[in-house]
């Protein structure tokens, strides 16, 4: 070993986090940093905690700053490296004497397990498929490439079912033909039907089941969440009631208390198959180590490609946005796909209502703080919507329908609109509250609904409260003018040259919109025109969005037991694939109603798990 310093002591740093500074301590040798200690005060067991002190792990036992970020916390990842390397620095370190040193003691161990099944993926699917297995008296390691829980589970409102016990209790059943006919509507005949019937007859029982080991879920009124025109649908949505990751955290526990074994930090690398193609575990990395895990029966359920933009683009087109979770980048599908799976892609996207791009969240941040966020709810209502060319593209009524607008947006150039205001519309909340719009929950003035929706609460009671708030959107949006997401024109000419859109089209859409509004009938596209929201009063104002894509559906074919099936229709023996993994749920489009994504995921992998289970009992 080398010396790095001639300056040993503890040096403080801090580097640049997600949502604030981070401040660490790194205490030098002469020859090796010894140790990296935070500063400042994390919850134990946040995302934040794990974060530091894998990072601050990975930093000291490779003896380097250019460690791999820690899956689903890069920002956080950066920061401390950043710190790190300001403390170092402090130090006199030498870097590539560091790196000489590191190379050094950076040897990979290697581990052996075996277990009757393995589970790859710990969001929805992977656990309840874990946990179902165990349950059914098998042995089961559960592999999970974050340092915590996260996926789209973990930030979802709940799922649907359709006979649950409180449906039951409730006198609310919904109609298995009903439900059925629904994903034949989103599907278009391109969907499973005897996979789907099965997932529909087993939604009731897993709601029953996940309520039993501690992910709480309450039946809420269907349009709570703020889809207007899901009001009075049947209630579908069985809502987390203490938030989608304690919900996975406490299905975890329970897992666990039961001998069930967790591995936080193994990403799946490939399956392991004998020489007659059976599968029969499978290779996965960890930082330091790699993990093969031999199994009777491995379970797929990584979450889809959503954050892979190479994946994306060969399978989805030149554009498509990037999913809300960044860490679902297709591994559990290559592995399937590498071990004989079918592929089965028929371009299904869970796009879902409209966002801000990353950037341009960026842009508003500097310069109102999280000031900008209620400016999401001027997409709540049918005002005008155009794409970037200025032409109105679908019904405006169909804006708070989040799944059937989150396709059509998703089908527009760039998957970009400008939602058109105009002033009159902004004194009027100015003066009344967005109530004063369009009443959203009036319906439940009486009646609190409440469950949790990307960890934060939806309750009916504060969103009455928040609709007759008097806002003033007016100064907000002059404040962001000066970014891409805000335009602003005194003519509607002047509004276009800003968007940078044709003007000609811009003034067309206007006219064709203000006249169906005035004549009670819309020959376009059919809106509603008692709910659209004319635009005559300058100045004019232009908020633009991209479609949300909460990730990819499907990609491994399987059939109703949720095992993997070869290109010739008979399953690769010993896999199953489960969740946004899996195909056969979906044509291109989200089912519209609300919880089917995270219904799936949880019933599938309830299922693959009994399934897994039970076959390897009877083969003993």
């Amino acid at each position: 070993m080398v010396k790095i310093t001639t300056k040993p002591g503890k040096y403080t740093g801090s580097g640049q986090g997600k949502e604030s500074q981070i401040n660490l301590e790194v205490e030098v040798g002469s020859d090796q940093i010894i140790s990296v200690k935070a500063l400042d005060q994390y919850a134990p067991g946040s995302l934040a905690d794990n974060a530091f002190k894998k990072m601050a792990q990975k930093i000291v036992v490779h003896q380097d700053v250019d460690v791999d970020v820690v899956s689903g916390a890069s920002e956080t990842s950066r920061g401390i490296i950043e710190g790190v390397k300001n403390a170092l620095t402090k130090a006199d370190v030498d870097f590539e004497a560091l790196k000489a040193n590191g190379a050094k003691t950076n040897i990979s161990a290697k581990k052996t397990i075996n277990v009757d099944v393995a589970v790859v993926g710990a969001g929805g699917a992977g656990v309840a498929a874990a946990l179902a297995a165990r349950q059914h008296g098998v042995s089961v390691a559960l592999l999970e490439k974050t340092i915590s829980p996260l996926g789209a589970s973990t930030f979802a409102g709940g799922m649907f079912a359709g006979d649950s016990q409180q449906q039951k209790d409730q006198d609310q059943v919904v109609s298995k033909k009903w439900l059925y006919d629904e994903y034949m509507d989103a599907s278009q005949g391109y969907m499973n039907s005897i996979l789907v019937r099965r997932i529909i007859d087993e939604s009731g029982k897993t709601v029953d089941w996940l309520n039993e080991n501690g992910a709480i879920m309450k039946l809420v009124d269907a349009g709570t969440g703020g889809s207007f025109d899901h009001i009075g649908m049947p209630a579908t949505l069985h809502g987390y009631q203490e938030g989608g990751t304690k919900a996975v955290t406490k299905l975890i526990e329970k897992f666990k208390s039961l001998g069930g074994q967790m591995y936080f930090g193994f990403a799946g690398q490939k399956l392991l198959q004998d020489d007659d193609g059976k599968v029969v575990g499978l290779i996965a990395q960890g930082d330091d180590q790699e993990l093969q895990v031999n199994a009777k029966k491995v379970i797929i359920a990584t979450g889809g490609f959503g954050g892979n933009a190479k994946m994306r683009k060969e399978y989805l087109g030149d554009v498509s946005t990037q999913g809300q979770v960044l860490q679902n980048t297709g591994d559990g599908l290559n592995m399937a796909w590498d071990a004989g799976t079918a592929r089965h892609i028929n371009g299904s996207t869970h796009y879902f209502w409209q966002t801000f791009s990353n950037e341009d969240i960026g842009a508003m941040a500097k310069l109102v703080g999280p000031n900008w966020m209620p400016l999401n709810a001027l997409a709540d209502f049918p005002n005008l919507r155009v794409n970037n060319r200025g032409q109105r593209y679908a019904s405006e009524t169909h804006a708070l329908d989040f799944a059937v607008h989150g396709a059509e947006l998703s089908e527009q150039p760039k998957q970009t609109e400008f939602v058109i205001l105009d002033q009159a519309m902004l004194d009027k909340i100015k003066e009344g509250g967005t109530v004063a719009i369009e009443d959203h929950y009036g319906t439940w003035k009486n009646k609190r609904e409440f469950y949790m929706e990307f960890n934060y609460p939806t309750d009916t009671d504060e969103s009455i409260k928040r609709e007759h708030e008097k806002t003033d959107f007016t100064s907000l949006l002059n404040k962001l003018a000066s970014t891409n997401v805000v335009f602003i024109g005194q003519t509607i000419a002047e509004l276009a040259e800003k968007m940078g859109v044709d003007p000609d089209n811009l003034q067309k859409s206007v006219t064709q919109y203000n006249e169906a509004k005035t004549k009670g009938e819309d020959d376009l596209f059919f809106s509603d025109t008692k709910r659209m929201i004319p635009v005559e009063e300058g100045p004019f104002y232009a908020v633009k969005f991209i479609a949300r894509n909460l990730g990819t559906l499907g990609g491994a074919t399987i059939d109703e037991r949720m095992r993997a099936l070869a290109p010739n229709g008979e399953p690769v023996a010993n896999l199953y694939v489960a969740g946004a993994d899996a195909s056969g749920m979906y044509g291109k489009a989200y089912v519209d109603f609300e919880g089917g994504t995270l219904g799936f995921a949880y019933i599938s992998g309830r299922l693959a798990g009994i399934d897994a289970a039970e076959s390897v009992k009877k083969n003993k």
